[in-house]
């Protein structure tokens, strides 16, 4: 059993407020920190043998990042590529599956103008469903279809989207699903090999809590066949027969050497010189969430999401969010406008306001380092601006369209 407030004590952003905005941006746990601190370290105190043999260590931060990310999603390691943010994860599949004019992708009205962006700037049309039910998908598909492109939790709703329902359209009808996981993995479990998803796109600075810089994509192993990529750079050549350090220094080296290039997942890497340092907080940030467990963040997460709306639901203020547990996640959206959300950052809560195509709210997220002190505060404060609202008969209209997609199966 874990003990949560012990856990607490290690995030000290969480102590000096009630943080309620993992969506937004998450806390890094201690080891990241230290990773960040050691690295530091090292750099400064210069390299113990040679230059060259320091940069060999600091290549091990990437492989351990990979390796790590694999083990929490369920990938193999060969899937999985680290990339810049959730953006520059979709951009690199979009452009090695050479999609352009003519061809077209399905995605929500809701969906975050991020995972879209790219298959626009290559020329394909996106066509838009009102919900994220599987049907909706369905009948949206055509014969010049190349991807559903889905965020597998909604951001201004908080909504789930049923994985494997929709992975299953999508073989059928042969497109490939493309997922913004980066609200999704951390708070809520995801095996990519039980769960018919062809690409995973992670920002890894929200609920992976690891500092901004670096997050992974998961490729699907028989899809890495058909990408290729758009750039390529020297550190996704195949390493060769003696070893890079050997090669280097070999005098018989030249620029037109045919080393073959990595056909893993890594070949979507830009291939210079990475951000070992981002990589190495990364490595330590999965390495916590690895140690804790999916299976128990997801369950404390349940429980701090489930008080949240039985405290939203007394205080008579409406959520947006569905109810239903396996629709749920770890964002819950209520009924709120600018004024509350100052009224909370001045209350000492943390919490976002997000609307798209007229749905959402006022967004909390509770995550493993908050506890049930940050709900009520939460509640109390929400609750007495909407019954002053009420007295002085100022309390806001519900928005028709907001109330026409809230509680559909959708």
């Amino acid at each position: 059993m874990i003990d949560w407030a012990a856990v607490r004590e290690g995030y000290p952003g969480a102590l000096r407020r009630s943080y309620l905005d993992t969506a937004c941006r998450g806390l890094p746990p201690p080891r990241a920190l230290d990773a960040i601190e050691d690295y530091c370290a090292r750099v400064a105190a210069g390299p113990a043998t040679s230059v060259t043999a320091d940069t060999v260590v600091a290549l091990e931060q990437p492989a351990l990042a990979r390796r790590r990310a694999a083990e929490l999603v369920g990938a193999h390691e060969d899937e999985i590529a680290l990339v810049e943010s959730t953006q520059h994860g979709v951009n690199a599949v979009a452009g090695a599956l050479s999609v352009g004019p003519g061809d077209n992708v399905v995605c929500t009205e809701i969906e975050f103008i991020g995972p879209v962006l790219p298959w626009r700037q290559l020329g394909a049309a996106v066509k838009l469903v009102p919900t994220v039910r599987p049907e909706d998908f369905a009948a949206a598909i055509d014969g010049r279809t190349r991807a559903v492109v889905v965020s597998s939790v909604q951001e201004v709703s908080g909504e789930r989207v049923d994985l494997a329902a929709l992975g299953e359209v999508c073989r059928g009808q042969d497109v490939l699903l493309v997922v913004d996981g980066t609200q999704h993995v951390g708070p809520v479990p995801i095996d990519v090999g039980e769960t018919p998803v062809d690409v995973l796109a992670v920002g890894a600075h929200k609920w992976v809590c690891s500092p901004f810089g670096l997050g992974f994509v998961y490729v699907r192993r028989a899809l890495l066949a058909e990408l290729e990529p758009t750039l390529r750079g020297y550190m996704t050549l195949a390493e060769p027969a003696q070893g890079w350090t050997a090669y280097l220094g070999s005098p018989t080296r030249g620029p037109l050497d045919d080393l073959g290039w990595i056909e893993t997942a890594q070949k979507l890497e830009l291939g210079g010189t990475g951000p070992y340092l981002a990589a190495a907080a990364l490595a330590a940030a999965l390495e916590s969430l690895l140690e804790f467990g999916s299976a128990a963040i997801a369950a404390r997460v349940e429980a701090l999401t489930s008080a949240l709306i039985a405290g939203l639901d007394a205080a008579g203020i409406d959520v947006v969010s569905p109810r239903d547990v396996e629709r749920r996640s770890g964002i819950v959206v209520f009924d709120g406008d600018r004024a509350l959300l100052d009224r909370l950052e001045r209350g000492g809560v943390a919490t976002s306001l997000r609307f798209s195509a007229g749905v959402g709210g006022i967004r909390a997220s509770p995550y493993f380092y908050n506890d049930e002190s940050d709900v009520e505060r939460l509640v109390e404060l929400s609750g007495s601006a909407g019954a002053r609202a009420r007295r002085g008969g100022e309390a806001p209209q519900p928005d028709p369209a907001r109330a026409g997609r809230q509680g559909s199966p959708g």
